[in-house]
């Protein structure tokens, strides 16, 4: 059962980063097209965790994996807003993927409202900035809300960083040009 589910969410990963035409990664160098999308390593077990891990991690989340996408979908507001990219949408959990870090390398330079939706017993706590420096914004942190808040560049491209504490939870983060 945990591997029909790993399947499947690999397929609905895969899917999206082809829809949004651009890859993410949870760790290591940048890369990437224009816009992010839902990192494999962010809804996936981690190799050192074990299938009955990530199956227990899975069952304590608010949903079924296959419907969070429809669900981030109406959680912030989509790529058919103006000025909006796609939806960054997945799940976190101490077992298999605590930590997920988001290249958007060729994402504009500007000033940006993002929105991130969690749901879950656990708390998320995201920073965001500049594809090569260090994340100095202060972190948003979200327990079971949507939470909307700004985001500035000077250059191109853009790093999102979303930490996990506590349960299992999943995400949904969107990012719409202002001005």
């Amino acid at each position: 059962m945990a591997m029909r589910r790993a399947a499947t969410i690999g397929l609905i990963l895969a899917a999206g980063i082809a829809l949004a035409g651009c890859t993410g990664e949870a760790t290591g160098s940048p890369t990437g097209s224009p816009a992010g999308s839902p990192s494999p390593s962010a809804s996936t077990p981690l190799p050192t965790s074990t299938g009955e891990a990530a199956a227990a991690d899975e069952a304590l989340l608010p949903m079924p994996v296959e419907e969070i996408k429809d669900w981030a979908e109406t959680a912030v507001p989509g790529a058919d807003s103006e000025g909006a990219g796609p939806i960054l949408s997945g799940w976190l959990s101490e077992n298999t993927s605590p930590h997920h870090k988001t290249f958007l390398k060729s994402q504009e330079a500007g000033a940006y409202q993002a929105q991130l939706a969690c749901r879950g017993d656990g708390t998320i706590t995201l920073t965001a900035g500049e594809l090569d420096d260090e994340l100095s914004a202060e972190p948003i942190v979200c327990d079971n809300e949507t939470i909307a808040f700004d985001v500035t560049t000077t250059a191109t491209g853009m790093q999102i960083v979303m930490d996990l504490e506590g349960a299992p939870t999943i995400y949904a983060l969107s990012l719409q040009r202002m001005g």
